[in-house]
């Protein structure tokens, strides 16, 4: 009898200590997996984004003075994808087919992601991707030359650059997919 109770307390603490060991263990995985994402970018990504996820975007980001607001947009039709290599979140008008992005490096150090489809590559221009819009980080003067629209998120520059209709072949699809990101640029937003 004795026994049969030692044996149950020892069943019994043997499966409160293995319980606590999963729990320790479950929370340094968290506690790594957080670290890690404080850690410097990879230098290029590419994915394809077919199925985005769909996220409330409720939260507004800071906008300069000089620009005009962005109309109110109604968070049903707006999709995200997330760009870890730059930390941000992209916000762009559901109905645009998929679309892939690549996130690179300019010659002066920039950093940007390029945004592209297959279905815009064209014929007209040699090494044609497709590419229909790029978000670049901190752009420098000259770059902001070039740029459609313009946000600063938690004190960070970033600038919309949208690609012209010379290599297309179908400049309606071109604009609509211009269309989508831009209308949504306003909710870019830091991870």
């Amino acid at each position: 009898m004795v026994q049969k109770k030692a044996r149950k307390k020892l069943i019994a603490t043997l499966v409160v200590v293995g319980l606590l060991v999963l729990i320790i263990a479950v929370v340094v995985v968290v506690v790594v997996k957080a670290m890690s994402s404080s850690e410097p970018p990879a230098p290029t990504e590419t994915t394809q984004q077919d199925t985005p996820e769909i996220t409330d975007e409720s939260e507004t980001t800071d906008t300069p003075a000089s620009e005009p607001s962005d109309p109110v947009i109604d968070p049903a039709t707006v999709a995200t994808v997330t760009i870890e290599p730059l930390s941000l979140t992209v916000s762009y008008l559901k109905g645009v087919g998929g679309f892939d992005f690549e996130v690179l490096r300019s010659a002066n150090g920039t950093k940007y992601v390029q945004f592209s489809s297959d279905r815009l590559t064209g014929t007209k221009c040699t090494d044609d991707k497709g590419q229909f819009a790029s978000i670049i980080e901190n752009p420098s003067t000259d770059e902001a030359a070039t740029l459609a629209k313009t946000t600063t998120v938690e004190g960070t520059a970033y600038g919309l650059s949208l690609a012209d209709a010379t290599c297309t072949t179908d400049s309606e699809l071109l604009k609509q997919y211009q269309d989508a990101f831009s209308a949504a640029f306003s909710l870019l937003k830091k991870m």
